[in-house]
């Protein structure tokens, strides 16, 4: 390992960098001596291994990567979809034996473990996830000593905190330096962070998300405008990857005012038999051809916005052609 002392003056201003999920100098640190086990640059290790129910974990496509580097690596298929996964996977050792596995794992699978439909990353991404967990028993048993033990982040996330009662439980202590370096207004208004405390805002940020979801409120039914939303706000490609308090805590509070103000005007699919009413009442021709298109697939009231300003600005003139 370099030396510690370098090591701990660079996790302090690593620390700050907002490009990965780790707040705290001692989990950079932490990260970054992981990482040198793995074989992976300290950047790279930032990105990819996550603090999941307070265990170090990478995701399986790391694995798969990790497997892949490996000068014993001799092939993989993978056959997925929304009902299993099915996995299979060559390693051809030093002396010319090839070893195999074919790592199964299915949806009945999923249901018997209570993840499926319980989990809201399971119900909402089912296929993505029975290939993590397929990929991630298959490089654990056939390049074990490249993961030395470590879960995938989307095994870790599946974990229910309170039935492990073994594990040791932490806080994480900020330095008076972190401290003072925030405005006011952050260390005096967000709410002090606990283990349980962080795991009922988990669960409360993911039920307004489920909600946006079921309702199809403001596009977050799309799976791209729902990754692009998580990836911008918390940094991560799921809820349940995120690690930061404060960071979920006003992810929170962006879905929140989005589901308000969602309940505090028209659906979607209200306003667009209303404005469908509208223009076909006093559009034609190819002013009808654009609009009404972008009318019936919208899918954000963003969209439909547009089309009623549209309208509102030519309504004078729409309506005398149509006299």
């Amino acid at each position: 390992m370099n030396d510690l002392v370098a090591l701990q003056s660079i996790s302090k201003e690593l620390a700050q960098s907002r490009l990965h999920a780790h707040r705290n100098p001692a989990d950079v640190l932490f990260v970054i001596s992981v990482g040198e086990t793995l074989g992976l640059n300290a950047a790279t290790a930032l990105m990819n291994i996550y603090n999941i129910n307070g265990r170090p974990t990478i995701k399986a496509d790391l694995k798969l990567a990790l497997a892949k580097r490996h000068p014993e690596y001799a092939g993989c298929e993978i056959d997925s979809n929304t009902e299993r996964c099915i996995v299979k996977m060559k390693r051809r050792n030093e002396n010319g034996t090839e070893e195999s596995i074919t790592s199964t794992f299915t949806i009945d699978d999923a249901k018997r473990a209570g993840l499926f439909p319980k989990k809201d990353n399971w119900r909402m991404y089912p296929q993505r996830m029975l290939k993590a967990r397929a990929i991630s028993y298959a490089v654990n048993d056939l390049f074990p000593d490249i993961v030395l033990g470590m879960l995938s982040s989307e095994e870790a996330q599946d974990i229910d905190r309170h039935t492990e009662k073994t594990m040791a439980e932490y806080e994480i202590i900020e330095s008076e330096a972190e401290t003072t370096d925030r405005p006011e207004a952050e260390t005096t208004d967000q709410p002090k962070q606990t283990n349980d405390e962080f795991a009922e805002l988990m669960a409360a940020t993911q039920g307004v998300m489920r909600n946006l979801v079921d309702n199809k409120i403001d596009g977050f039914d799309n799976e791209i405008r729902r990754h692009s939303s998580i990836q911008k706000h918390l940094g991560c490609s799921m809820i349940a990857e995120c690690t930061n308090f404060s960071d979920l805590y006003e992810y929170h509070n962006h879905l929140a005012a989005i589901l308000r103000g969602a309940n505090a005007k028209p659906t979607i699919k209200e306003r667009q038999a209303a404005l469908i009413d509208r223009i076909t009442k006093f559009a034609t021709g190819e002013e009808l051809e654009y609009w009404l298109p972008k009318i019936q697939s919208a899918t954000r009231h963003a969209a439909l916005d547009e089309v009623e300003e549209w309208l509102n600005e030519n309504k004078t003139s729409i309506e005398g052609d149509s006299k």
